[in-house]
């Protein structure tokens, strides 16, 4: 399966048979996403543009379409997907998304603003891959980032919603990736691709943290 990211908290997932888009963004955060095929879409802030903007993908036309924005239990074209409410914005809803393709399991946390309550928890920690919130701003601090990564403890991590530290990157904003590696206690490399493939076989053994480039910017 292939996991790319578009920026800000926009990411594709591929597998054999289905695409899933999380968190489709607006070109207002500064990210362009170029319309990406999906077979299914998922949503964690239906209000918001910068999580829901739906128009910028290119659903499939043939076969079931589904955009998911809301929690439950889903199965599309072999996708599982499982929608778990989390705390958010100010009291709103967010739904972090638990997403299985080719037999690995990937989390996607939105914009989640707090340690998640043990229900959501149970289902987050199935997670192989979790993509996770870290820039601080409105958004997960990366000491609060860094807490929520150690209680999921997937073996992957691939950070979101920061601010990218090229010379030439979107300005978000928010905190760079090295303030959430040195909370996470690993060196902070820069990121050499904006998609990464991951297989029930390469899952790592221990915790690892991979930074993506932003395809969007």
């Amino acid at each position: 399966m292939d996991i790319a990211w578009y920026g800000h908290a926009a990411f594709r997932l591929r597998g054999r048979e289905a695409a899933v888009v999380m968190d489709p963004c607006a070109p207002t955060t500064g990210f362009r996403l170029n319309r990406p095929s999906a077979d299914i879409v998922t949503v964690s802030r239906g209000q918001d543009t910068s999580h829901n903007f739906i128009d910028a993908v290119a659903l499939e036309s043939s076969g079931p379409q589904r955009t998911l924005d809301a929690p439950g239990e889903y199965e599309i074209k072999r996708v599982l997907a499982t929608g778990v409410r989390t705390p958010g914005p100010e009291g709103a809803r967010n739904v972090a998304f638990i997403v299985t393709i080719d037999e690995v399991i990937v989390a996607h946390l939105g914009d989640l603003q707090a340690m998640p309550e043990r229900s959501a928890m149970e289902e987050l920690q199935r997670a192989d891959v979790v993509l996770l919130p870290c820039g601080g701003g409105s958004h997960l601090s990366p000491e609060a980032a860094a807490s929520v990564a150690g209680a999921i403890a997937a073996p992957l991590v691939i950070p979101m919603l920061y601010q990218p530290e090229a010379a030439d990157a979107v300005q978000t904003g928010l905190e760079p990736l090295s303030a959430f590696m040195r909370e996470m206690g690993v060196t902070a490399e820069a990121p050499s691709d904006n998609h990464i493939n991951v297989t029930r076989s390469s899952i790592p053994s221990a915790p690892t943290v991979t930074p993506l480039l932003a395809r969007g910017a």
